[in-house]
């Protein structure tokens, strides 16, 4: 069983049965922010904290994360982040914040062309709240090689909306038998709009494998 995941870096898991084919690039984009102003730390995906250049600095600050793999991000540096219990998303997020006193300014770190729901709810309830782009995302110039990578797979796991775009724009062909797997609901949305059925899955399941068989 093939099973591709179109995830920009490495997954968070390590299964042999899982060959990581990213379908666009990560990269780092000029910040400019002063800490000292914001009492509350949102980070919306690994790559926001990976490519986040004060990430030493924030001692004594409330750090928030989307989901689990934000949060293992986030231990690598020595944080232990609160994290929604179920959903992952903006929603979950707020649905934590709300359940909590937030206190101070917030600021919300993410990529560019990242969802702005945190920061317009807060803002919408009078709590103060500041975006930072710390990077943003960049299509190759040529799929040709890549294309070719999905040959014969089984499953291919959706992380982002743009890698479901993507790769119905420059991969699908028409003639594939793959399986498609969203890691949400808003990802699976995207794969409707190109007519095609997909299952979401638990990413951040113990059994990763084996939720994709049952699939």
């Amino acid at each position: 069983m093939k099973i591709i995941d179109t995830k920009p870096f490495p997954a968070v898991h390590k299964y042999h049965e899982i060959v990581n084919i990213p379908l666009y690039k990560i990269c780092k984009v000029k910040q400019i922010i002063n800490l000292n102003n914001y009492r509350n730390i949102i980070f919306q995906s690994p790559s926001a904290v990976l490519n986040f250049e004060k990430i030493n600095l924030l001692e004594e600050r409330r750090i928030i994360s989307m989901g689990p793999g934000t949060s293992k991000q986030l231990k690598k540096y020595g944080y232990v982040a609160e994290t929604p219990d179920k959903e992952y998303s903006s929603e979950g997020v707020i649905n934590l914040l709300n359940k909590t006193e937030l206190s101070g300014r917030t600021l919300v770190i993410k990529g560019e062309g990242g969802l702005s729901s945190i920061s317009k709810y807060l803002n919408s309830a009078s709590l103060k709240t500041d975006e930072l782009n710390t990077y943003n995302r960049q299509k190759f110039t040529n799929y040709t090689d890549i294309k070719k990578r999905f040959s014969g797979a089984g499953f291919v796991i959706f992380s982002s909306s743009l890698s479901v775009e993507i790769y119905f724009e420059h991969i699908y062909s028409g003639n594939e038998t793959s399986k498609f797997l969203a890691v949400s609901n808003r990802v699976q949305d995207v794969i409707e709009k190109y007519k095609q059925e997909s299952a979401v899955i638990n990413y951040f399941s113990n059994n990763l494998i084996n939720e994709i068989k049952l699939t």
